[in-house]
């Protein structure tokens, strides 16, 4: 009875943990450059069963949820006609530099951030914007309009590609970082960055959903599980009384 006690257990933390993976994305659906974040799942270890045949069967132990990291396929474009919302047709990620690391985005809403008598590109929440050789994108606050125009940035924001862009890790709503399964990023992006646009949210509700539905019937059949196996439990205690 053990063994059903632990998968039972052990499916409750999956599924949980799926469902949660779940509700984050749907809660993300309206958020610019938004990548879904995916989940699989994966058998724990086995054992013999210790039973007397040559074949020497064995025993799951239950299930754990894996995370397989992001949908980086380009969702919808959207026109906004800012000066300063950009999106990239295409392959690559936009840098930016927050907190001294160098973080991974493509959410391309824009602005303006003044230091001193210098005007930089920063992202929504102050993050610096780099240019393909990693550098912050600058300019003395009084070029400001001849600097930052659109069509002239469009040509100094840095785009960046990934072997697997799906290996990135989130390390916010739409910030990625590399890991050894995304490779290092490389300053040679195909895709073409274009102004007044922002690219969605890549979250595929009706997916989501049907995900959802899966997941919590999953869920109830763990939980089920865990009852079965102790109502097993106590009918073979009461067996000697």
């Amino acid at each position: 009875m053990k063994a059903a006690f632990y998968s039972g257990v052990s499916g409750l933390m999956a599924y949980q943990e799926a469902l949660n993976t779940i509700g984050n994305n749907v809660a993300n659906v309206n958020t610019i450059g938004y990548k879904a974040q995916t989940t699989s799942f994966q058998d724990l270890l086995y054992t013999d069963m210790y039973v007397n045949t040559e074949t020497n069967p064995l025993t799951g132990h239950g299930v754990k949820a894996v995370n397989l990291g992001i949908s980086a396929g380009q969702a919808a474009l959207i026109r906004t006609d800012g000066e300063l919302d950009f999106a990239i047709d295409g392959d690559g990620w936009f840098a930016v530099e927050r907190g001294g690391e160098r973080q991974y985005t493509r959410n391309g809403s824009f602005s303006i951030g003044l230091e001193g008598n210098r005007a930089y590109l920063v992202a929504a929440d102050g993050a610096y914007v780099l240019d393909s050789q990693g550098r912050r994108i600058y300019c003395d606050s009084s070029d400001i309009k001849e600097n930052f125009a659109s069509g002239a940035l469009c040509e100094r924001i840095g785009v960046f590609q990934f072997a697997n862009p799906e290996g990135l890790e989130p390390v916010s709503a739409t910030s990625y970082v590399p890991t050894t399964v995304s490779g290092a990023p490389a300053a040679a992006g195909s895709g073409k960055v274009i102004s007044g646009f922002l690219e969605q949210s890549g979250v595929v509700l009706t997916d989501e959903m049907t995900r959802m539905i899966a997941a919590q019937r999953a869920y109830q059949i763990s939980a089920r599980l865990i009852q079965v196996a102790d109502e097993n439990e106590q009918t073979i205690n009461g067996l000697g009384k």
